[in-house]
């Protein structure tokens, strides 16, 4: 074999070793670059989510004062077997009507980062809340006789309680699942 074809053959391999090199290292760059996007995306979805199912608590809280302060009084005995009078009930009302409206607004939150069993458990909280406030608007009409009152008390308040808890179960699921499990 000639000299001069040697070399020639010998440079085309390395351009060739070289043009692969080349090629595997931007392949390799270009992965890297997407997963580490996938990763900043799912961090960022994970903390939308966090934040919003916060928010949604949060907006719960005067709900948890009014169940308080309606079946759990511990200052007179056999409070719960009839309704405080017609000032704190309008009081307990407002504060209801208020946190409807809240946890309205904080589930319209939790429709844009999901994932569909979560808003579904946060659609039964602000459900319950409602109802409460039906509730409560009933026995303030005078709607609820008094010897059924105690027990149509413990149904709102146990659905309000048991909405609570699915929802914390259903966040707490999301945020402690890897997100890649998620595909929504």
């Amino acid at each position: 074999m000639d000299q001069g074809l040697a070399a020639v053959l010998g440079a085309g391999v390395g351009v060739l070793g070289t043009l692969g090199t080349a090629a595997v290292t931007y392949a390799a760059a270009r992965r890297q670059t997407l997963d580490q996007g996938k990763v900043d995306d799912t961090k960022a979805i994970r903390g939308e989510r966090r934040d919003a199912y916060l928010a949604f608590i949060e907006a719960a809280e005067p709900v948890d004062f009014v169940l308080h302060s309606l079946a759990h009084s511990d200052e007179v005995p056999g409070s719960c077997e009839r309704p405080p009078n017609t000032a704190v009930l309008n009081e307990m009302v407002e504060d209801i009507d208020s946190a409807v409206h809240a946890l309205y607004k904080a589930q319209a939150r939790i429709d844009l980062v999901g994932p569909s069993s979560v808003v579904s458990e946060a659609v039964n909280v602000w459900g319950a809340a409602r109802d409460l406030r039906s509730f409560l608007q009933a026995v303030l009409r005078g709607d609820v006789a008094p010897d059924v009152y105690a027990q149509a008390l413990e149904t709102a308040v146990d659905a309000v309680e048991k909405a609570r808890d699915d929802f914390g179960r259903a966040a707490r699921d999301v945020i402690s699942t890897p997100m890649n499990l998620f595909r929504e």
